[in-house]
């Protein structure tokens, strides 16, 4: 089959469809699959379409046939017109969803519409149109159907699916994901349909408790360490698993005394501590989250001040042999990836908690909301100056915010975990 082509300035309205990708002036090789396709805008609407495949096997002959179809069109009121129209672009249900995961990807053919999303909230946004797709799939073919025959009940259905598996919270970040993909449909793709995600009845979502861990707590858990059985009985087969690691004393107090996250204890080393000249001691680290929500390149930094409590803690680790190298202050002998070590401080804290006989729901992220709390009690309103709860990120490579340097050394001086 003669390959179908356009000129430079096409006739107004008509362009190259391809069947397979439901595209117009695709740049595909499906050849064989694309025909001459005429689109007219209706007068008196926004975006309102009448579309027709077009039979012609050449241009000249498309031109003619998209004539005789804007008359047609006008005869009848842009109504009434066979044989059937279809509108804008038009995807099946499967297709609309590999659209939208090239489009998260970055892969959009237009410069002005690549996106920049982070794997992580990516492969989130398409297992939950993948879960719509799945429960789509027990009444309707997914490959067939077109994601503009939706229906109200087709969403009730997902509802009451997504109802009966998640929490409030889970719930109603899944159903915003799918509401976000038809957004993408019509704002991006031009799909000429209503959003059927647009509007659904929300969750609502308890405050959680934060629990923080008391002085005598804190100490349970550490003699737990020394004293409770450390095998734990896993589910499922009975396996068993030893909990104890030679660090976890270390590492849980680093945790309470620094307030920091579990990539951020676990990769902490000794050349991350810097004094300024009126010798006030503090961390400078990276500052992951913030650059993971900006999917940034650029460095952010965290400030963690060394206070009495910390500095104690420091000097039993070794603070003056090992500073300024690049050794990691917690396990620097380590033959195991940081991952697996931040998973060993978190089930590990859990196992020895219950082993010290405590009820209260907490865990090892109840150590930061410690810290906070203390600091807190210190800093009031500049407490996000320290957990970067803020926009006061601003630094440059050898100069900090005299805002932040002064938070530090009030928090060298006053903090004190547990008072």
């Amino acid at each position: 089959m003669k390959e179908l082509k356009l000129p430079k300035n096409p006739y107004k309205g008509l362009k190259l469809f391809c069947k397979s990708c439901r595209r117009d002036n695709p740049k595909c090789n499906h050849h064989d699959r694309i025909v001459y396709r005429v689109r007219v805008h209706i007068p008196g609407t926004k975006n309102d379409i009448k579309s027709k495949m077009l039979t012609a096997a050449n241009y000249e002959d498309a031109v003619l046939e998209s004539i005789q179809f804007e008359k047609e069109l006008i005869s009848n009121s842009y109504t009434n017109v066979t044989p059937v129209l279809d509108q804008g672009n038009d995807y099946s249900v499967i297709d609309a969803i590999i659209k939208f995961n090239q489009y998260l990807n970055g892969e959009s053919e237009y410069a002005h519409l690549k996106k920049n999303v982070t794997k992580k909230h990516t492969d989130e946004l398409i297992r939950f149109c993948r879960f719509f797709a799945q429960s789509l799939k027990r009444t309707k073919d997914i490959e067939r159907t077109r994601i503009v025959d939706v229906t109200k009940q087709d969403v009730s259905n997902f509802y009451t699916w997504a109802s009966d598996h998640y929490a409030p919270k889970t719930f109603n970040k899944c159903l915003n994901s799918v509401r976000v993909f038809f957004d993408f449909l019509i704002d991006i793709e031009e799909i000429v349909m209503k959003n059927p995600f647009r509007f659904y009845t929300r969750k609502s979502v308890q405050s959680p408790n934060i629990e923080t861990i008391s002085k005598e707590e804190f100490e349970s858990i550490l003699s737990a360490v020394d004293t409770f059985d450390p095998i734990m009985i896993l589910g499922g087969k009975g396996e068993r698993k030893n909990m104890y690691r030679p660090y976890l004393k270390e590492g849980f107090k680093l945790f309470l005394l620094t307030g920091g996250r579990r990539e951020e204890i676990v990769d902490l080393k000794w050349n991350d501590i810097y004094e300024d000249e009126n010798g006030t001691k503090f961390f400078m680290i990276q500052n992951l989250k913030v650059e993971r929500i900006l999917n940034s390149n650029n460095s952010y930094k965290k400030f963690v001040p060394i206070n009495e409590d910390l500095y104690q803690f420091l000097l039993e680790l070794g603070y003056h042999e090992n500073k300024n190298t690049s050794d990691y202050i917690l396990f620097p002998e380590r033959k195991v990836k940081s991952i697996t070590i931040m998973n060993d401080l978190s089930k590990s804290f859990t196992h020895y908690k219950n082993g010290a006989g405590i009820k209260k729901e907490i865990s090892l992220k109840s150590l930061r909301k410690t810290y906070i709390s203390w600091v807190n009690q210190v800093m009031g309103n500049e407490t996000g100056l320290l957990t970067s709860h803020s926009n006061n990120n601003v630094i440059e490579k050898y100069y900090l915010d005299p805002k932040i340097l002064s938070a530090i050394e009030i928090g060298a001086m006053k903090i004190r975990v547990f008072g």
